[in-house]
């Protein structure tokens, strides 16, 4: 019987953990009934503003994600295009470059994560590619 009371226990608690808001906006919302008007008014102001807030945050967090996938784009269409112009540049062919040198370029491309400039300056070095890339 201890056993049940403790495991009710603790599902009420992992409950008002999660929901902890619903009782908190059940005791607001009776004190302002009991204070009055205005105080109600500002309480539903209070969470509008709480809410528009919420909104624009994940808005932000939205736009900054974004940024960072167009910028990861941009890595890799700096990667490919640097390998394209050094195949074509020097006759490099890709499928047959050492093993070594492929390791080394994808250990660049994660090293340089969102600066697709310094990779590029990184590979003209690696090849001896001149500085149109």
């Amino acid at each position: 019987m201890e056993a049940t009371k403790m495991l009710t226990l603790k599902k009420v608690w992992a409950w008002l953990k999660s929901h902890w808001y619903f009782p908190l906006l059940l005791v607001l919302l009776a004190a302002t009934y009991f204070s009055g008007r205005s105080r109600t008014k500002r309480v539903i102001k209070m969470f509008e503003i709480s809410r528009e807030s919420y909104e624009k945050q994940i808005k932000e967090i939205n736009e900054a994600h974004q940024k960072e996938l167009k910028k990861q784009e941009e890595l890799y269409n700096t990667y490919l295009d640097t390998m394209k112009k050094l195949q074509k540049e020097h006759n490099v062919d890709l499928d047959n470059l050492e093993k070594e040198k492929m390791v080394k370029l994808d250990k660049m491309v994660k090293k340089y994560e969102g600066s697709p400039e310094d990779l590029a300056k990184e590979l003209r070095e690696m090849f001896g590619v001149g500085n149109e890339i």
